[in-house]
C-alpha cells in the first residue's frame, strides 16, 4: 500500500470526523430515520490472461448488487456494475467501468442511474493481516438530475485469518463518500455517506469466499432554506452478504 494513499486516506478521515464534529455543535438538531435492511452481492474478478497469454495484466469486473430496505421486505436497489482493469503490480491495478442502479422508491416509478467509475486498487499482505485500499472516482448521471455528479469513494479493508491456514477470518472495513460538486439543495459538495463493516469471511478455496455481517450505513442529506441549513441523517443497519470470486 502506498504511502500517498495511506496519507490520503487519514486526510478523509479526518475532514469526515471534522465535518461530523462541526455538525453536532453547529448545525440546529437533525431528524434521524432507521431502517433495517439486506444487501446481497456477487462480484467476480477474472484474469483474462487464462484466455490470451497477450493479456496476463488484463483484468475484468463483474457485480451484482440486490438491495432490500423496510426490514428486508421491500425491495430497494438493484446494482450492476462491470469494468476492465489492468495489472500495474501484483498490488496495483487501474479500472475503468460503468454501473447501472435501478432504484424503486414507494408509489413512483422507478429511477434510473447511470455510472462511469474509475479507481485505483492497492492491495498487501502484512504480518498482522490483509489490506486493501480502493480510491475510486464517479460520475453519476443521475435521472431528472443535473449536472453530473462527481463523487470519490475511498475504502480501505483489513481481514486476518482466526488462527494459522483457518479458511474463517475476520473482516473489517469502512469506506467514505464525498461529493465534488453540488447537484441539488439536499446534494450538495461534500460528505455524502459513510458505509463501516464488521463480519466473518469464510474462503472456499482460493477463489471463492463469502463474507457476512453487520454494516452501519449513515448517509446526510441537507435541506436548505431562507432561515437555516437543517442536516437529516439516515441510518441503515444493513445484514450485509457477499460472495467473492477469482477467476
Amino acid at each position: 500500500m502506498s504511502v500517498a494513499t495511506i496519507l490520503r486516506t487519514k486526510r478523509l478521515a479526518v475532514c469526515g470526523a471534522s465535518l461530523l464534529g462541526t455538525l453536532s455543535t453547529a448545525v440546529p438538531a437533525a431528524a434521524v430515520d432507521e431502517d433495517f435492511r439486506i444487501w446481497e452481492n456477487v462480484t467476480a474478478i477474472a484474469k483474462l490472461g487464462s484466455i490470451d497469454p497477450g493479456l496476463e495484466k488484463w483484468r475484468l469486473w463483474l457485480e451484482s448488487q440486490g438491495r432490500f430496505r423496510d426490514d428486508g421486505a421491500t425491495a430497494d436497489q438493484a446494482l450492476g456494475r462491470a469494468g476492465v482493469g489492468y495489472a500495474l503490480s501484483d498490488k496495483a491495478s487501474v479500472w475503468l467501468g460503468y454501473a447501472h442502479v435501478a432504484t424503486f422508491p414507494q408509489n413512483a416509478k422507478t429511477q434510473h442511474e447511470n455510472r462511469i467509475w474509475q479507481q485505483l486498487l492497492l492491495t498487501d499482505k502484512a504480518s498482522f493481516g490483509d489490506l486493501t485500499s480502493r480510491t475510486r472516482l464517479e460520475q453519476r448521471f443521475i435521472q431528472n438530475v443535473n449536472p453530473v455528479e462527481w463523487r470519490l469513494r475511498q475504502f480501505v479493508r483489513f481481514s486476518r485469518p482466526l488462527w494459522e491456514n483457518s479458511p474463517l477470518s475476520i473482516v473489517l472495513w469502512d469506506e467514505v463518500f464525498v461529493r465534488l460538486n453540488s447537484t441539488t439543495p439536499s446534494a450538495r459538495f461534500g460528505f455524502d455517506q459513510n458505509r463501516g463493516f464488521a463480519g466473518l469471511g469464510y474462503a472456499f478455496s482460493e477463489k471463492a469466499r463469502v463474507e457476512i455481517g453487520y454494516m452501519n450505513q449513515l448517509i446526510l442529506s441537507r435541506v436548505v432554506s431562507r432561515r437555516e441549513q437543517k442536516f437529516d441523517h439516515r441510518i441503515n443497519h444493513i445484514l450485509s452478504v457477499s460472495m467473492f470470486l477469482n477467476l
